[in-house]
């Protein structure tokens, strides 16, 4: 006969040594401005650091600026003045990494987030133009395609983007100038490069041939980008298209993993691998779950192992 003992897998953090940086945000959330326009910066400091007061230190290009508390309003007037990398620290903390904030005297610019964008995060492009002025019939391209056109919404918005979703993006406005007795079409683009969050995943067993009385360990490797180390990802594994949760497990069939976030908004499934065990006997399966983190090299494993049960 044939006995199976059910395991679940659980889920996988992965983690960073070291201390914990604070984290510098713009609101409105645009890495790209025009003079005249209103920004708040704001020291986030990581919920695990122990919540006190605090006094915080303010940065521009390396050099102090005025300001002590957690979020600093800027009016900008100048592009020189302005224009620079931003940094917070609070007292006995880490600096943050630089933010940069880019102040243009354009008449239109096409505004994105400051921040590095990875596959399942959502993407809201403006095109915004000087306050001043007028402006209609509103476009956005991809690699000089259309892709949105409106008379009153400035934003384009991907909910989840893929990295399929790299490219050259435009925007086009009517600028009405002198009252709108003079109308000139404005653009500006921007290369949007989307990054891999964690790599396809890669299923292995060991050993490579698998005989009654073997332990098999069938594992599920991906890489996670470390700046975003704190992910969460869950991993499941199937064989034959089915989970290999909540049923019997059988013997050969062909495996795969999967990867996904927790908000499912990008989920990877491995190549499948056809594992082959030899019978020659009855036998009764135990399977344990071993969990890895090496570095930022994920692994999710299921092993078996054959005993040979007489009868």
């Amino acid at each position: 006969c044939t006995l199976c003992s059910l395991c679940v897998l659980c889920d996988l953090f992965s983690s960073i040594g070291g201390a914990i940086k604070p984290v510098v945000t713009f609101t409105p959330n645009w890495g790209n401005i025009l003079g005249g326009d209103d920004v708040t910066l704001t020291c986030d400091v990581p919920s695990t650091v122990p919540e006190e007061p605090r006094t915080y230190h303010w940065y521009k290009d390396k050099r102090p600026i005025p300001g002590d508390q957690q979020r600093l309003h800027i009016f900008v007037s100048s592009v020189e003045r302005d224009s620079g990398d931003y940094q917070c620290q609070t007292i006995g903390g880490d600096i943050s990494d630089p933010v940069f904030l880019n102040v243009t005297d354009n008449y239109l610019i096409l505004q994105r987030p400051p921040s590095v964008i990875y596959e399942g995060d959502p993407l809201t492009l403006r095109c915004h133009h000087w306050r001043f002025y007028d402006a209609i019939n509103k476009k956005f391209y991809k690699d000089d395609q259309e892709i949105k056109s409106s008379e009153s919404d400035s934003t384009f918005h991907i909910p989840n983007i893929m990295m399929s979703q790299s490219g050259l993006y435009k925007c086009t406005k009517q600028i009405q100038l002198n009252g709108g007795s003079n109308v000139q079409e404005l653009s500006d683009v921007s290369l949007i490069s989307v990054k891999e969050l964690f790599s396809p995943p890669e299923i292995k067993v060991t050993p490579s041939r698998v005989i009654e009385g073997d332990e098999m360990t069938v594992r599920c490797d991906t890489r996670l980008d470390p700046l975003r180390g704190g992910t969460e990802l869950y991993f499941a594994f199937y064989r034959d298209g089915r989970t290999v949760q909540g049923y019997n497990l059988e013997d050969s069939g062909n495996y795969t993993c999967e990867v996904r976030t927790r908000s499912d908004t990008v989920r990877k499934m491995s190549d499948g691998l056809y594992i082959q065990i030899t019978q020659i006997h009855d036998y009764t399966v135990q399977n344990i779950i071993r969990l890895v983190i090496s570095g930022f090299v994920l692994s999710a494993a299921v092993c078996f192992t054959y005993f040979h049960n007489k009868w």
